[in-house]
């Protein structure tokens, strides 16, 4: 979800109308990146949330969230400070991703102070940061300034905005003026760096739209830009400007599964399918539900696949240690056979023998150790009995290496699955999966379906179909049950990944059908951000799925290799 400064403006305006006046009446720290405030205002109960995880973010819940059960730090500072305050305003800051909340609350002498909580809403640099006077009481995430962090963040410290505030608000000029400010600018400049370095607001979306608005190339330089573009241009910023003005609500334009949130209508979108929401809270609390429960469970799920994958590695590395012990196994063998050879004319009860190793075609001497309690023979049958056991252990150790290694390459498919699903529907499947495996305790709520909650992903590609499996039990339904014996079937070599299936009915596979099968293989698969990936290809009646083994695994041969760039191919269909 994207919330850039233009969005973010129409957010505001909503929330200050909500609560400004409203008392403060209870204040939690929900983890590391999050906070929650109770607001009392106008006879209503408001439940305002900051979270800098994911998309950060702040809104109106219609609930209070879950909250610890005892108060962090900052949150015993917050409530000493804050709590009890009144809301006297809410502001952006020159369209940029920075809200000021100004609270007055009564200080330790009784005397009216305005305390600040500047939010700042900055992808990965995002904060809350509290302060009075222009200094730092406290903040959700502190920083000392050095090569990570340009500001120092810290209490007793001067609040210092973020590198870039000097930027400016495009809806703040007339045409004339922005006009003069190009006419000035540097000539090897494009219009896109241009606009981002000077006025904030310019997102990818925003710059976009301007362009389909004028015809104009955001990446034209603008030393070539005529007069008339330039006029063209600032007029379509300025107009952008108005149509925000007073409209409520927001559009949510849905690009594969990429939602495109912006109070206006876009023309540059006008072919996606969208939706409108009377207000952005409304949205920001539908995607709050869905992110937090979606990514709650994924966690959950994720900490017990890495679990069970710790598990299973422990298992080989012990198992390997076994095996190095079977090293010895030979060597036993051969002290029993030595032994037995020389047994009759040896002498019993000594500490080691030394004798030809008449098996051997150097005839080297070799020096057996010996328990002289025994005789030669009952020494010759001990070294027997250590090679038979090291023999079965070897034998076992094998099986039981490949069946783990078998295990876990099933676990790191079901991580890969995780790290990669976007819906819940998707999750539902990797969860039903799990519980199915043993991995998960059983469930009469979840019991594994013979449909999928999530459909096959599908591209059209030249009159061809490429399927494409999203976890194993798609897999195995795609490589076992959909596909036809000369259908070709595609997977990232050695690596986990999604079974992904051309279907070309009678006809021969063109070079391009091949290409894209395999991109889009490499693409599904923890090979996605390799440059170059390696994709085995065969005919289905070449693949096979043994008896009981686990899902999403087969057995191939005839295969070919290609070696492709990983891409995602657009006009999938679900």
């Amino acid at each position: 979800m994207n919330l850039d400064g233009i969005t973010l403006h129409s957010a505001v305006e909503e929330l200050s109308q909500a609560l400004t006046g409203g008392q403060i009446t209870k204040i939690y720290q929900l983890n590391g990146r999050g906070l929650y405030f109770r607001v009392f205002n106008d006879k209503s109960l408001y439940h305002l949330i900051i979270t800098l995880d994911g998309s950060p973010r702040l809104f109106l819940s219609d609930n209070q969230p879950p909250t610890p059960d005892v108060p962090t730090g900052l949150a015993m500072f917050l409530r000493k400070y804050y709590e009890n305050g009144r809301i006297a305003s809410i502001t952006q800051l020159h369209l940029d991703r920075i809200i000021d909340v100004n609270i007055d609350v009564l200080n330790m002498s009784g005397q009216l102070v305005t305390r600040k909580m500047h939010v700042e809403l900055m992808g990965k640099y995002s904060n809350v940061i509290f302060t009075e006077d222009g200094m730092i009481l406290e903040a959700l995430i502190k920083t000392h300034k050095d090569k990570q962090a340009l500001r120092t963040i810290y209490p007793k410290h001067p609040y210092e905005f973020p590198p870039n505030f000097m930027r400016m608000n495009p809806f703040d000029f007339s045409v004339h003026e922005l006009t003069e400010m190009a006419d000035t600018g540097d000539s090897d400049e494009d219009l896109r760096t241009w606009m981002l370095k000077r006025f904030n607001g310019m997102s990818t979306v925003v710059l976009n739209e301007l362009s389909d608005r004028t015809g104009i190339d955001i990446n034209t330089l603008m030393s070539t830009l005529t007069a008339e573009e330039k006029n063209d241009w600032f007029s379509a910023v300025i107009q952008l400007g108005k149509d925000i003005q007073g409209l409520k609500g927001a559009f949510v334009y849905t690009d594969q599964k990429k939602e495109i949130l912006f109070p206006a209508e876009l023309k540059s979108l006008a072919h996606l399918p969208r939706r409108h929401y009377d207000y952005i809270q409304d949205y920001l609390k539908e995607f709050q539900d869905t992110a937090a429960s979606l990514s709650g469970e994924q966690e959950e799920l994720k900490k017990k696949a890495a679990k069970a994958a710790d598990r299973q590695r422990r298992k080989i590395r012990r198992i390997n240690s076994e095996l190095k012990e079977t090293d010895k196994m030979d060597t036993y063998k051969l002290y029993g056979d030595l032994l037995m050879i020389h047994a009759y004319d040896r002498p019993a009860h000594q500490s080691s023998l030394t004798v030809r190793n008449l098996l051997s075609e150097t005839m080297e001497d070799v020096t057996i150790p010996l328990n002289p309690a025994l005789s030669v023979t009952d020494n010759a049958n001990k070294y027997y009995k250590k090679y038979a056991k090291l023999r079965n252990r070897k034998q076992m150790s094998a099986q039981l290496q490949a069946d783990n290694a078998a295990e876990l390459n099933y676990i790191e498919s079901l991580e890969y699955a995780l790290q990669t699903i976007e819906t819940k529907d998707e999750l539902a499947d990797i969860k039903a999966e799990m519980r199915a495996a043993g991995m998960l305790p059983a469930s009469g709520k979840d019991k594994l379906k013979k449909e999928f909650a999530q459909k096959i992903l599908t591209l059209h590609c030249d009159g061809a179909t490429i399927f494409i499996g999203r976890n194993n039990r798609q897999n195995d339904f795609l490589t076992t049950k959909k596909a036809k014996p000369f259908d070709y079937w595609f997977h990232v070599k050695n690596r986990p990944g999604s079974h992904v299936i051309l279907s070309c009915g009678q006809d021969e596979p063109t070079n391009d059908q091949l290409q894209t099968a395999a991109e889009c293989a490499a693409w599904y698969s923890t090979g996605r951000d390799d440059s170059k990936v390696e994709v085995d290809s065969t005919m289905i009646k070449h693949v096979k799925k043994p008896p009981h083994s686990v899902p999403g695994y087969v057995i191939f041969d005839h295969q070919t290799t290609y070696v492709v760039t990983p891409k995602k191919h657009d006009e999938l269909s679900k």
